[in-house]
């Protein structure tokens, strides 16, 4: 299976990176490439992508730095990528790992959009940060 992962570091303290990423509301402002627009319907987020409209979700853990994010055409068949934030010696900068992995159900083509869309986003992030 492959798997791509991208990094950066932001002179910002942890819980700032953690709050803002972990917010759903704020992934049109960071994942440019993926999400252009995202709408609540029901009490469910729906967000539009370039490959049609789907349903999103987090899953977070503030406490351990983790938030994995789901997306797919219908809620039972969603597909994961995760993220790490992570605080660094001094406590004044953070880490931020972003890891996708290819299923069988995604073609070689998307993903290879999907392995430069992710060094747009982190970029994102790091600017956002910067």
């Amino acid at each position: 299976m492959n798997s791509v992962t991208e990094t950066c570091v932001v002179n910002v303290p942890r819980d700032s990176v953690f709050e803002f990423l972990s917010n759903i509301e704020n992934i049109p402002k960071w994942a440019t490439k993926f999400v252009s627009k995202l709408t609540l319907v029901d009490n469910k987020y729906k967000a539009m992508t370039p490959i049609g409209e789907v349903f999103i979700r987090l899953d977070t853990d503030k406490k351990a730095g983790l938030i994995d994010i789901y997306a797919g055409p219908t809620e039972n068949n969603m597909t994961p990528a995760y993220m790490r934030i992570i605080s660094l010696q001094d406590g004044t900068s953070t880490a931020v790992m972003f890891t996708f992995f290819q299923y069988d159900s995604t073609p070689d083509a998307i993903w290879e959009i999907f392995c430069e869309w992710i060094k747009i986003e982190v970029d994102n992030i790091r600017r956002h940060f910067s």
